[in-house]
């Protein structure tokens, strides 16, 4: 009985015809790295035999079966071998060196039109850092060197057992290192560190054999947690090294791409200051309503008091003021349940995580919650020059640098350029606010204006534009814009500001403006 659910399981992850609900997904994604060390080959084998079979089928009816079923268990069982060798060296490793290593499979997405790149594109390791760095520090413990010479003579070996096979592999295989940091203390400086430390690991790959033109690394810093940066006991699983090999660099693009944007990293905020639970008014709101937060300029260092921040007033004076700057007739935020982006579908193309345990996991915090996210540039262990990517200036329709703008309140809140590219919803330029009080036409008041930066959020149909204001004095915090992809139109919208130590939000849906 055991087996027969590990197998529907798997089956579930691969064939997505069989319609899996999120709830099964959620129950089975723990287990998949139990499945794929200890059945990885006979279960794939037995995958690669439905799938080729299916599509056998599906391309020439019945005469296809046979011919199918031998490709595709042909291929499940090469596939299966070789995630269940690599998972069992982890396992072997993380016992040794006692470290908490978790894994996740890269697929191809049914939906994703490339032809480069293969089904399985390649492994995700995420390395929890208990110790293999120093505070502070870019260069490894004793414990630490030790661990990764391991993992780096792994990931030395070929994983295909064929000579021709492992020949191919040694030339078109990639590997990219990634730092993590938690979001404790400057983010400019946990970048440039998470940096050094990817690179570090780099060169002890170097030294166990691997070519230094199929090693790239990257410094996340904080801009992608996996817990919650507020809870000093939970904080610690973000600082990791993430080692992801990829089958070519067609499948490195892919994945660089595709975490510079992922929704799947909303799920927890930036800020480290522990947020106080709002009273709920329903059980939905119980279970989802997002926590009271002091406003985001002040919570960006944790050590540091709101006084010494530049440009702040004293917290006295503060509290003894309660009143915004300007009124937006919002409502706290300890009574707003922020699930605008709940409504984000995932892309269907691009990379599929197998064993993700986040498929499920919608964002939850809004953008007061939350800081401006920077993850440094893919850089090549040859010349630490960035990754090469294709350039465009192809726009999403209705997002070539328009200005779009309403009234909040009777105040005129305008964002402009709004500037989202169509590859991966990237921002091309960042946007400035500006803002007329009591807005008439025509207007007596000059508009005051406020440098920001946006970061965005790419969903199936509609993208997550979040923009924060770089001026702590500033009027307004930050805003979350829901935009849709397929017209200039724009589904939900919020607006945050700062009264004393508190924070409020008011509706805020901008229109473009005509041409």
């Amino acid at each position: 009985m055991q087996s027969m659910f590990r197998l529907t399981a798997l089956s579930c992850a691969f064939i997505t015809a069989a319609g899996c609900s999120t709830q099964q997904m959620d129950s089975i994604s723990k287990s998949v790295k139990d499945i794929g060390r200890d059945y990885g080959m006979p279960v794939l084998c037995g995958v690669g035999v439905v799938a080729g079979g299916a599509a056998g089928y599906a391309l020439k009816g019945k005469d296809g079966i046979l011919p199918g079923v031998a490709v595709g268990g042909t291929l499940g069982c090469v596939v299966g071998y070789v995630w269940q060798s690599r998972l069992q060296e982890l396992d072997r490793i993380a016992k040794e060196e006692n470290l908490k290593i978790t894994t996740e499979q890269l697929t191809v997405a049914s939906a994703a039109v490339v032809t480069a790149v293969p089904e399985q594109a390649g492994l995700v390791t995420q390395i929890e850092d208990t110790g293999m760095f120093a505070t502070g520090s870019d260069q490894l413990t004793t414990s630490g060197q030790r661990a990764v010479a391991k993992l780096a003579q792994m990931y030395a070996k070929p994983a295909a057992t064929d000579k021709q096979a492992a020949a191919k592999e040694s030339q078109t295989r990639r590997m990219l290192i990634v730092g993590h940091s938690d979001a404790v203390g400057n983010a400019e400086f946990n970048q440039k560190l998470s940096e050094r430390r990817a690179k570090t690991v780099g060169k002890v790959m170097l030294q166990a054999g691997i070519p230094a033109s199929a090693i790239y690394y990257q410094g996340a810093g904080a801009s992608r947690p996996i817990a919650d940066n507020s809870d000093p006991l939970l904080r610690g699983q973000n600082r990791r090294v993430e080692i992801v090999e990829l089958a070519n660099e067609q499948a490195l693009v892919m994945r660089a791409q595709a975490e510079a944007g992922n929704t799947r990293y909303l799920h927890y905020g930036t800020s480290t200051t522990a947020k106080p639970k709002a009273k709920a008014t329903s059980s939905a709101q119980v279970r989802s309503k997002p926590a009271s937060t002091p406003t985001r300029q002040a919570t960006a260092q944790p050590e540091t008091t709101v006084a010494s921040l530049p440009g702040r007033s004293s917290p006295a004076k503060a509290a003894a003021s309660a009143r915004p700057q300007v009124d937006f007739a919002g409502t706290p935020v300890t009574s707003y349940q922020w699930t605008m982006a709940q409504s984000i579908k995932p892309k269907q193309s691009g990379f599929t995580l197998v064993s993700s345990a986040y498929a499920a996991q919608m964002p939850m915090s809004s953008c007061e919650a939350d800081m401006p996210r920077n993850a440094g540039e893919v850089l090549s262990m040859v010349n630490d020059q960035p990754l090469e990517r294709r350039a465009t200036k192809d726009y999403l329709p209705g997002y070539n640098n328009r200005v779009w703008a309403n009234l909040v309140n009777g105040h005129l809140v305008t964002v402009s350029p709004v500037s989202i590219l169509r590859e991966n919803a990237r921002v091309d330029r960042q946007p400035i606010l500006q803002l007329v009080e009591d807005y008439k036409q025509p207007t007596e008041h000059k508009p005051l204006t406020m440098k920001a930066v946006a970061n965005t959020y790419e969903g199936e149909s509609e993208v997550l534009y979040r923009v924060f204001t770089r001026d702590g004095q500033a009027s307004i915090s930050c805003m979350d814009i829901v935009f849709s992809k397929g017209n200039a139109e724009v589904s939900q919208g919020a607006l945050f500001y700062a009264a004393g130590n508190d924070a409020f939000v008011a509706p805020y849906m901008p229109i473009p403006a005509k041409k």
